[in-house]
């Protein structure tokens, strides 16, 4: 079953725990949200909601008032769903740009490489229709 769709503010602070997990609302708020100009408040509803959404585990503190978060998620997963979204929101849901500064890239390496050709075989292999062959 797939998992529930975040909002931005969502993937950014899920990006942000699974960099610097275990971590606390507070540290969160210290270290993310006050250079945003976001509140704790703000930061632990949506700590909240991602925990509730299952994309955090926590723990508790030996006093039990605190709890430390951590991704439930690969971090492979959450910076997918980042793509996506940028994809989506910035590009329209057009890959040509994307794709066009992969081309661009003089830096990539040998396994960037090989794991991009591995996309395409695998998009190849799917049968991903070319322009001339979708439905209009």
């Amino acid at each position: 079953m797939p998992k529930p769709t975040l909002g931005n503010l969502e993937l950014e602070i899920l990006q942000y725990i699974t960099e610097h997990a275990p971590i606390t609302v507070g540290q969160v708020t210290e270290g993310f949200a006050i250079p945003r100009g976001f509140s704790r408040s703000t930061i632990n509803t949506s700590v909240e909601r991602l925990f509730k959404k299952g994309y955090l585990t926590r723990t508790s503190e030996p006093e039990g008032t605190v709890f430390r978060y951590s991704p439930a998620v690969p971090s492979e997963e959450v910076l997918t769903g980042l793509v996506e979204r940028f994809v989506e929101n910035t590009l329209a849901g057009s890959l040509s740009p994307f794709v066009a500064y992969f081309a661009r890239q003089k830096s990539l390496s040998v396994e960037e490489v090989a794991q991009l050709r591995s996309l395409v075989e695998t998009l190849e292999a799917s049968g991903a229709q070319d322009e001339s062959d979708k439905p209009r």
